[in-house]
């Protein structure tokens, strides 16, 4: 796909040459499922990283791997989910495919606020899940970890989908400590510039851990994914150079877009959403014939009832951001003579 890539949250810039130095270091032998010395100290890297013991660590593929993890465990104890509406639109599919009952918690239609006390009470012997921040509206849901605590009280389980932690630096990964049925999944796809490697990681008590690998087959993590990522974070300072960047760019597009009359909401992710003040499709398809490619919500039919007048977008680099705000004034202009 030519063009801008601005629908996918990826990284703009490319990995870091560590994790290409690893990958071809570990190439030959992909022939094995693991390799031990590799994984002991990828486990040793990413517990210096995110200050946990080993112990408290497991890998994934990815931390979607975590959200069919998470939907399977629903699944085999009989509980419902809890998740706030929007939520991760490919959610909404895999619940309704998992056939688990599903409640959600309406998030405000003014900056899409979570109502903390409605969580709290359907977290009654529920898997919960939550997105902060969240995604596709880009803003903390909750600061006060008092709130999770609470949830976690009343939760069967409680799932945290910190994706865009480099992002926000916002963690409750001390909940894992306090209490045996939460659970925090990550992802090396955005700040770590890995999304085509897949990999992820989750941070839980031993116990639940435990409990969770019962539902894995095993061997999840390709050698060559391992590799890359213990290449990226023994080059950190890369990674977290390219955040810094991303948010300088993001917060100049948001300037831009606001010195216009477009509204966004508060980002803490590596995307932007932008209400483009008329039904979204028309504008994204204008997009598109420029080789622009977004996500509009008003087609996407879980997601359109909140969102239909909005659209995502990914953070580039910021020439790109300039090209994208050029042309999306220019398309909103010509599908919406109103607004010139």
């Amino acid at each position: 796909m030519k063009g801008l890539r601005l629908h996918m949250n990826e990284s703009p810039y490319p990995p870091s040459s560590k994790s290409i130095e690893y990958l071809l270091k570990y190439a030959y032998e992909v022939n094995k499922y693991y390799v031990d010395e590799l994984q002991q100290e990828l486990m040793n890297e990413l517990s210096k990283y995110v200050g946990e013991d080993v112990s408290n660590i497991d890998i994934l593929a990815g931390s979607s791997e975590g959200l069919i993890l998470m939907l399977t465990y629903a699944k085999v104890r009989n509980k419902r989910l809890v998740a706030t509406h929007p939520t991760f639109h490919i959610m909404y599919r895999l619940v309704e495919e998992f056939e688990i009952p599903l409640k959600l918690i309406e998030l405000t239609d003014d900056g899409f606020k979570l109502e903390y006390e409605e969580l709290i009470r359907s977290s009654e012997d529920s898997v919960v899940y939550l997105i902060n921040p969240n995604n596709p509206t880009s803003n903390i849901l909750i600061e006060d970890p008092d709130i999770l605590r609470k949830v976690a009280k009343k939760a069967y389980a409680l799932f945290i989908d910190e994706a865009y932690y480099e992002f926000s630096q916002k963690t409750f990964k001390e909940l894992i400590h306090e209490h045996e049925n939460v659970a925090i999944l990550r992802t090396m796809s955005k700040a770590f510039s890995l999304a085509g490697a897949r990999f992820g990681y989750m941070l839980a008590s031993v116990n639940f851990k435990k409990e969770l690998n019962k539902l894995k087959a095993g061997f999840n993590v390709p050698v060559t994914t391992q590799a890359m990522a213990l290449g990226a974070l023994k080059d950190l300072s890369y990674a977290l150079d390219n955040v810094r960047k991303i948010i300088n760019t993001r917060e100049e597009l948001r300037k831009s877009l606001r010195s216009v009359g477009l509204k966004t909401i508060e980002s803490h992710t590596n995307f932007v959403l932008i209400d483009v003040g008329i039904p979204c499709g028309k504008v994204s398809e204008g997009l598109k014939s420029l080789g622009i490619y977004v996500v509009c919500f008003e087609k996407i039919d879980p997601l359109k009832d909140k969102l239909s007048k909005y659209i995502r977008v990914t953070v580039g680099k910021p020439e790109e951001m300039m090209e994208f705000t050029q042309n999306l004034i220019k398309t909103i202009e010509s599908v919406n003579p109103t607004k010139q």
